[in-house]
């Protein structure tokens, strides 16, 4: 999988110029949503942190009633058993009763007296020792809050000196009370969720990175076919264009020792400078047809299909083509569109002189138009028969079926670039089928959605 990643990654292009935009924008995209994803999970975390955070201070702050409780406890204990000391160390205590009024069983609280003797109140089944080893290093650190390891756990305490808690009914016999809390459950479960939103987020980097790739290369696909679409349209206008300009050049070498009169030279010269300017005509319309502005009006369809019919019928005439306008029955109502009708009409122009090119002599033209979802119109042409390749490619530049670019024909190969890119810009869609016939033949379909 690595493998095929890396490979994409030096690959995916011909173009260096076009790997380097492609990795440009996977780095940003990479490094934007990391971000993205990492502040996403620093907000959870921080939330939950905080969250947690406030409710051990609120377990916290509800403690000191319960402190002052012990105290009372405490001293009735002192006041029963004398005082509690020992001769060796401080005397330690532990009452079964009650902790403290809130209910929050993993806690104790220990009460220092001024004689140094200790009582904890504690309902934990935890030893002396580790009692004493708490309240040992409370003490030691000298600061009124902070955190240990005692039993296996962790621990949070609040050291308060006897001036600190208000005292009406208890006589103050101690001078600290320290409160602890058992934190090890939140601080594990804030462990946890930092494990798994490191995880969770190694797999969203991985998955970032998959989609950028796929973004990032799926951004540069349209560049990278519209510069091989610039390159294949140079090359084949380059072509079109140097077997006119050699045959008026060799025309014009001919021409130099030809007699007086002899105007064969000049008429070839004068013919392929016409196929030139026909040629770059095109070429004009087709750049022009990229950038024309758009005036969008209603008009009636069938009329405009009649326009061009009529524009057409003398080269029908000259090739003995039979021609069809089928419209279907209503055809009395207008087929009325919204659109640009000159663009629409030059659309439907080059399909009919494509028709009529590709047309053998004593063939059939067919036009057809209509609604069902959208209005349409159809062109048909009895001729050759085009296979799936090639009509996948019959809107390109210069492309001819043949591949021969010497059809005999006298066209461009450009006619039908120029009405799909007037479609495109129209929003409208031009479509090509070519369905063979029992008899060898074929009929090539050209139909414009509008």
């Amino acid at each position: 999988m690595f493998s095929r990643i890396f490979a994409t990654l030096r690959g995916g292009s011909k173009e260096p110029a076009l790997r380097k935009l492609r990795n440009r924008l996977l780095a940003v995209n990479l490094v934007s949503l990391t971000l993205v994803v990492i502040v996403a999970f620093s907000i959870i975390y921080i939330d939950f942190y905080n969250r947690t955070q406030n409710e051990i201070n609120r377990t916290f702050s509800s403690i000191p009633p319960g402190v002052l409780e012990n105290l009372m406890l405490s001293q009735q204990i002192m006041e029963a058993a004398g005082s509690v000391t020992a001769p060796e160390g401080d005397a330690i205590t532990v009452s079964g009763g009650p902790v403290i009024s809130v209910d929050y069983s993993k806690s104790f609280v220990v009460n220092i007296q001024k004689d140094n003797s200790i009582t904890v109140f504690s309902v934990l089944d935890i030893n002396d020792s580790d009692y004493a080893y708490a309240v040992k290093t409370a003490l030691e650190r000298k600061i009124s809050k902070g955190e240990l390891n005692m039993a296996g756990h962790a621990w949070r305490y609040d050291m308060k000196q006897a001036s600190e808690i208000v005292q009406e009914e208890v006589s103050p016999t101690y001078e600290i009370s320290i409160i602890f809390i058992d934190v090890d459950e939140a601080e594990r479960g804030l462990r946890e969720l930092a494990v798994s939103l490191f995880i969770i987020g190694i797999v969203a980097v991985g998955a970032i990175f998959l989609v950028s790739l796929y973004m990032a290369n799926r951004s540069i696909r349209p560049v990278e076919e519209s510069m091989a679409r610039q390159r294949r349209f140079v090359a084949d206008a380059s072509h079109e264009l140097k077997t006119p300009i050699a045959v008026i050049a060799a025309n014009a070498e001919a021409a130099k020792d030809a007699p007086p009169g002899d105007k064969r030279w000049i008429n070839n010269i004068a013919e392929e400078a016409t196929h030139m300017d026909g040629l770059v005509r095109n070429l004009l319309a087709l750049a022009r047809s990229e950038e024309a502005q758009i005036n969008r009006t209603s008009f009636d369809l069938f009329d405009a299909i009649r326009t061009e019919a009529d524009r057409v019928e003398t080269f029908l005439f000259e090739k003995n083509i039979a021609f069809i306008l089928d419209f279907p029955p209503e055809q009395s109502e207008p087929l009325t569109v919204f659109t640009d009708r000159s663009k629409i009409q030059s659309i439907l122009s080059v399909l009919l002189e494509n028709a009529i090119k590709y047309t053998p002599e004593g063939g059939r033209v067919t036009v057809t138009a209509g609604r069902n979802d959208r209005a349409r119109v159809s062109v048909a042409n009895t001729g050759d028969y085009i296979p799936p390749e090639d009509i996948a490619n019959i809107f390109d530049r210069f492309f001819r079926a043949d591949r021969s670019r010497n059809s005999g024909t006298g066209g461009y190969g450009i006619g039908l670039s120029i009405a799909k890119e007037i479609s495109r810009t129209l929003g409208s869609e031009l479509t090509a089928t070519s369905e063979q016939t029992p008899d060898g033949n074929a009929i090539n379909t050209f139909t414009l959605y509008i």
